[in-house]
């Protein structure tokens, strides 16, 4: 039996019953006042409590996926790796040779455009940041003109004197859900992830920008709905208030998006949907059409653009993708390997398969180093090469 298996599920019920009905046939035999029987009803609720907990667990496990097998839940609890093979590329090469010729003359427009509209909030900026970087959360309108948080990571380059002129490569992010852009904080620690990088030299000082697309915990999927164009804002809106207001390159090779779960769709349909503004998306348990909750805003009939196979099959962005292919995580597992294996140019998708994993956030935060490795050693804009502004 898997543990999210339905083997699984019955037998812990039927334990949990088998103690709850102990406890009431044994609890009469338990009523003295010595030490024994104080220590038997303890051990007989502690025993009803634990079974209970983990028949909850076990449903719960079945539902979303989270563990494919036993020895996944043991390498989670182990904190060891989870056992991935070579990744492999469909489609196009994703390696640029060089940025476009265009890239530093849009850098240009950009340091001056940023000069003019630069914030209030850096006057916060930490002059020793902590973790060798920092967050940073600014406000901008939002979708329907509201104000807004964005939840940014700054690398410690961004606050180097003498990196003053430098511009940054971005990444949009997008959680799961629930989640906040917070996640990105804590438990990804997304800062930790890049600044190793960093210094190992295999990717280029990064900022990471977190648009909140649940707002008020409606899941949204990131589409443009009646009355509030999420999409429109999260691909035009966001990356120009950032280029304005942080020193972020413009170019779409330095740009890039990243998602996990339900954000993991986020991720492709941004890319997917706009790519003269993203080079590259990075996908992570991620599914590839939209999963509406309580939110139908185009009601029994999805518009095909919201469908990436689709899109995919028949107008292939110009963009390069990396997917975690974890084929036992019923969510994700078998269209992220169709989505791989579809691509054809001028897109381009490398797929990593990771082998008896779920859908969980250990994963993704364990495939998170090698996807933004793949960034920097594929990507122009995130190449680990100095670029500082004459």
């Amino acid at each position: 039996m898997a543990p999210n298996g339905t083997g699984t599920v019955i037998v812990t019920w039927l334990l949990a019953a088998a103690a709850f009905v102990g406890v009431v046939v044994l609890w009469p035999r338990l009523a003295a006042r010595h030490w024994r029987a104080w220590a038997g009803r303890v051990v007989l609720q502690a025993t009803a409590t634990t079974l209970a907990l983990v028949a909850v667990a076990a449903t719960l496990n079945a539902e979303n996926g989270w563990y494919a097998d036993w020895s996944d839940l043991r390498n989670d609890l182990a904190g060891t790796a989870s056992p991935h093979s070579a990744s492999r590329t469909y489609g196009a090469d994703p390696v640029q040779a060089a940025p476009a010729p265009a890239a530093a003359r849009a850098d240009r427009a950009a340091r001056h455009a940023y000069h003019r509209h630069r914030s209030r909030w850096e006057s916060r900026l930490r002059h020793r940041p902590r973790d060798r970087g920092q967050y940073l959360r600014v406000s901008m309108p939002g979708p329907t003109g509201r104000p807004v948080a964005l939840e940014v990571w700054l690398p410690a380059a961004y606050n180097d004197p003498a990196q003053a002129g430098r511009t940054f490569p971005v990444v949009e992010a997008f959680h799961g859900i629930p989640g906040t852009p917070d996640d990105f904080h804590r438990p990804v620690r997304i800062g930790r992830i890049i600044s190793r990088l960093v210094e190992e030299h295999q990717l280029a000082p990064t900022m990471v920008v977190a648009a909140p697309y649940t707002p008020h915990g409606l899941d949204t999927e990131c589409v443009d709905g009646p009355g509030l164009p999420m999409l429109s804002w999260l691909t035009r809106d966001v990356p120009q208030w950032v280029i304005r207001h942080l020193r972020a390159r413009p170019d779409r090779d330095s740009w890039a998006t990243l998602g996990f779960s339900a954000g993991g769709y986020c991720a492709a349909l941004t890319a997917m949907r706009r790519p003269q503004q993203f080079g590259a998306t990075v996908l992570l348990g991620g599914y590839f059409k939209p999963a509406f909750g309580r939110w139908q805003p185009f009601g029994d009939t999805t518009p095909a653009g919201y469908d990436l196979l689709r899109l995919e099959r028949t107008d292939p962005p110009p963009i390069a993708a990396w997917v975690q292919v974890a084929l036992q995580d019923p969510m994700s597992g078998r269209g992220s390997e169709q989505f791989a294996t579809m691509a054809r140019p001028p897109m381009s998708v490398t797929a990593v398969v990771w082998r008896r994993v779920g859908h969980r956030m250990s994963v993704w935060i364990s495939a998170m180093p090698m996807a933004l490795e793949w960034l920097g050693r594929t990507r122009a804009g995130f190449r680990p090469t100095p670029t500082v502004a004459p």
